[in-house]
């Protein structure tokens, strides 16, 4: 029976249904102690994802994101992390976009540790598995479409 439930859980958790750290107590807490509130979270979230593409040199003039996965996922110590598709305009009005995992640190905002450009995605769409979960990378190749 124990098995059972262990597959049934992983299974739920693998579909992106239930948050990890909602199992674990010491999970939790490190999701608590790092995700901006939710009051502050977008803000957070859009001005961290406009500061990593203006020091890759590109001049911002708007930032819009859509949730890849609800929640955090929580491995371990790490941070927690989110998945977002971005879509930046620059002043010149040239979009890019692509996919993004971040880490939430210290309730202050986030860290961008991976991004995917839409065309290098399509250039090599295996690229993405060594970042993203499997239900993540589902829904970045949905967006491809």
């Amino acid at each position: 029976m124990r098995h059972f439930i262990y597959e049934f859980l992983w299974a739920v958790v693998g579909a992106g249904l239930l948050m990890v750290g909602s199992c674990n107590p010491i999970a939790t807490s490190h999701i608590e102690g790092n995700v901006p509130s939710p009051e502050t979270f977008s803000g957070f979230l859009e001005r961290d994802l406009a500061k990593y593409f203006s020091d890759k040199g590109i001049g911002i003039a708007s930032v819009k994101y859509e949730m890849l996965r609800e929640g955090a996922t929580q491995t371990g110590i790490a941070y927690p992390k989110f998945y977002v598709w971005v879509w930046v305009t620059d002043k010149a009005g040239a979009l890019q976009e692509g996919a993004v995992r971040l880490a939430a640190i210290d309730r202050n905002g986030f860290a961008v540790t991976d991004f995917f450009s839409r065309s290098s995605i399509l250039s090599d769409p295996t690229s993405i598995e060594a970042v993203f979960p499997k239900p993540v990378c589902e829904k970045i190749r949905e967006k491809l479409k």
